[in-house]
């Protein structure tokens, strides 16, 4: 699954928000020095001081736009950790279809661990599409992982690609990157997104690319690919 599990965290933190009476403008202090500097983390690019201070709707804006791992870290070790993010999302996909077990920070310590956090495409596209089309969660919060996939800014050569040219679409979506191993094996390229067309058309996609024996680039073609008959398919029977 690797980084579309953070659509699930989300997901499972603002509701045990909602149940708390918590708001998503809540402070935490984050001390800098505890910070992974060799993740993928825009977030320590943005702000250099030693202490930073961010409320929770940055944290999940920086994981939802921007895939950030320290920001899905911090979020698991102090405010909802793995095992209740996976026992909430049961309560809305089937629970063989995926499963939580691990964080970004535990999956950067032993890689083999990524395994372990896996979803069927359909599991992430049935996630995908309750979030867009029923209310899961209060109004407010969901509205707001909604937006925030909408402005979601990684592998944007994916599912996008062939869409990003056509007027009126509107695409939220969710990436997950794997790393190459020492065999040239490449765990992970996936994205699953909820597209509205002009037509009144809306659709969820999910691509997921395991262990694939190529580069990054080539399996976003693979993707694109896909998303491009997808659309074709979609524009052209509303046009019929």
């Amino acid at each position: 699954m690797m980084s579309v599990f953070k659509v699930h965290q989300a997901l499972a933190l603002c509701n045990d928000f909602d149940k708390k009476g918590l708001s998503l403008d809540t402070l935490v202090k984050i001390n800098r020095e505890k910070l992974n500097p060799k993740t993928w983390s825009p977030m320590m690019k943005d702000y250099s001081a030693p202490v930073i201070s961010l409320t929770v709707r940055d944290l999940l804006r920086y994981t939802l736009s921007q895939s950030d791992n320290n920001a899905s870290n911090i979020m698991f070790k102090n405010m909802l950790n793995t095992a209740q993010t996976d026992s909430f999302i049961a309560k809305l996909i089937p629970r063989s279809s995926f499963q939580i077990a691990y964080t970004e920070e535990e999956m950067s310590a032993d890689p083999d661990k990524a395994y372990s956090n896996y979803t069927s495409p359909l599991g992430a596209a049935m996630l995908m599409n309750r979030l867009f089309t029923e209310s899961l969660i209060s109004n407010e919060k969901q509205d707001f992982i909604k937006n925030a996939l909408k402005e979601c800014k990684t592998g944007v050569n994916r599912i996008a690609a062939p869409l990003l040219d056509k007027e009126g679409v509107v695409i939220a979506h969710k990436t997950g990157s794997g790393d190459v191993n020492e065999n040239g094996v490449l765990a992970a390229h996936n994205d699953v997104a909820y597209i509205c067309l002009p037509n009144n058309i809306s659709y969820t996609l999910a691509v997921f690319v395991k262990d694939f024996k190529g580069n990054e680039s080539q399996a976003s073609q693979y993707v694109a690919h896909i998303s491009a008959v997808v659309y074709s398919l979609l524009i052209n029977t509303a046009l019929n």
